[in-house]
């Protein structure tokens, strides 16, 4: 009897043992929006190496920085950069009243939707016009007060979410991880430093003062009384790719050991922290993979995030690479934006094309699309009637063949057909924005054809 006794204590000890550390190693998961797999071990590997004491890559608390990019690194930068979104409105808020504003070449081009002019030059040089001309002139009070109420009020055009909700909680759990091991980490991005730090320490916990960001000069003046500081156009700092090192050195001081990117315009970046550092260092890259829960691109961005050299060299140079759709189980750190993209119901009706992959439509020659609950598709190209059947599936949408009368037009309203019919074969997605304007965008998430909504 006391050796049956014995028995089921040790058995009972074993059990309760086991217990013990399955509970310890759920709660020592500290990634637990990370799928389990080489990406995630390579995390704790290098966090661990270099925070255990007697561990051959210790690294000193003091010098522990990490130094993370943010548009596409730490939130979304899909269909456009946050901040020029916020630009952007800006512009349609002030060109009725400012008619100097409105005659700028690339307000004009901002206008009329030619994204691709302001992309052009080596910084996107037009779209950092705009950004200047909507940021300067004003007090960084004012401009604060003004990115505030822009915040509060602007949604994304897919996910209908504000912006500041749509980050990445495992970013988010990056960044708590890293702080738990006394890493202190730093925002180093393209986008304008006055920007991200009036809302960095409630979206990332990350101060104003680490952030180091895009600059103007600013201009000293007493108003009413009152030191203020005046935000201009002068001595303008981008901070991006070589630029990248170049505002660690003078915002930081300080070499980081760990970096996050997302684009080409991080590997100078990525280079400087992990190439020649006396320390064990760590470079990571996200590759945007998801186009169902987010985006898909790498080489053809829908705006900024361009992704091919940095990609090539993360091999050679022993950077790990995130897979969005492999490697993360969840997206968003808001779980309800994921359930507030694109709802199907919003496609069904008549809408008539504005845009043919980013060559306009003839004035008086109508292309229209009319979609069915059940799928159905059909309407003109502006000569034939047409019809057709589409798959949807959430945001996603695809056509298959269409079959059109075969009348004959003029020259150009026939050439406007064959793009409006050939257009409809690439598309993979779709997205309705603020304005109930329609976007049927291909796999590299370029947008190939924009209705407007027709009136029953």
């Amino acid at each position: 009897m006391k050796k049956r006794v014995k028995m089921l204590v040790v058995l009972s000890l074993t059990i309760i043992g086991m217990m013990a550390m399955t509970l310890s190693s759920v709660a020592a998961d500290h990634l637990p929006s990370w799928n389990e797999g080489a990406t995630k071990r390579a995390i704790i590997e290098f966090v661990e190496n270099v925070t255990e004491e007697g561990s051959p890559g210790f690294v000193p608390p003091s010098e522990r920085i990490a130094v993370f990019d943010n548009d596409g690194t730490l939130w979304s930068e899909a269909p456009l950069p946050f901040q020029a979104a916020f630009a952007f409105d800006e512009v349609k808020r002030r060109v009725p009243t400012e008619p100097a504003l409105a005659a700028d070449p690339m307000v004009k081009a901002m206008l009329d939707g030619d994204i691709g002019k302001l992309l052009e030059g080596k910084h996107h040089d037009g779209l950092m016009r705009i950004l200047a001309l909507t940021h300067a002139g004003m007090t960084t009070d004012e401009f604060d007060r003004r990115v505030n109420q822009w915040a509060e009020s602007a949604s994304h055009p897919r996910f209908k979410r504000p912006y500041l909700e749509l980050t990445y909680q495992p970013m988010q759990e990056l960044l708590d991880y890293l702080r738990s091991h006394q890493f202190e980490c730093f925002i180093v991005s393209g986008g304008g430093a006055d920007f991200m730090r009036v809302w960095s320490e409630r979206v990332y916990e990350i101060p104003p003062q680490n952030v180091v960001g895009s600059t103007a000069q600013v201009r000293y003046e007493m108003r009413d009384g009152k030191p203020v500081l005046i935000k201009t156009l002068d001595q303008l700092f981008v901070d991006d790719k070589e630029g990248k090192p170049v505002g660690i050195h003078q915002f930081i001081g300080r070499r980081p050991i760990a970096c996050f990117g997302n684009s080409d315009g991080d590997q100078a970046m990525l280079e400087y922290t992990t190439i020649g550092n006396p320390h064990p260092s760590f470079g990571l890259i996200v590759h945007h993979t998801d186009a169902e829960r987010e985006y898909a691109y790498d080489e053809k961005p829908p705006a900024s995030g361009k992704l091919t050299t940095a990609l090539e060299a993360a091999a050679a140079r022993g950077w790990t690479v995130v897979d969005m759709k492999r490697d993360w189980n969840q997206i968003w750190s808001n779980p309800d934006a994921a359930s507030n993209a694109d709802d199907p119901r919003g496609l069904f009706g008549k809408w008539l094309a504005e845009d043919i992959a980013g060559k306009g439509v003839l004035d008086r020659a109508q292309s229209t699309l009319e979609i069915e609950p059940d799928g159905a598709v059909g309407g003109s190209t502006s000569v034939n009637r047409y019809r057709g059947q589409a798959t949807i599936d959430g945001n996603a949408i695809s056509f298959g063949p269409l079959i059109t009368t075969r009348r004959a037009g003029p020259p150009a309203m026939m050439e406007q057909e064959s793009r409006f019919t050939e257009a409809f074969s690439r598309v993979t997605s779709f997205r309705i924005d603020e304005h109930d304007l329609l976007y049927l965008t291909d796999g590299d998430g370029n947008d190939v054809l924009r209705f407007s909504r027709l009136g029953e």
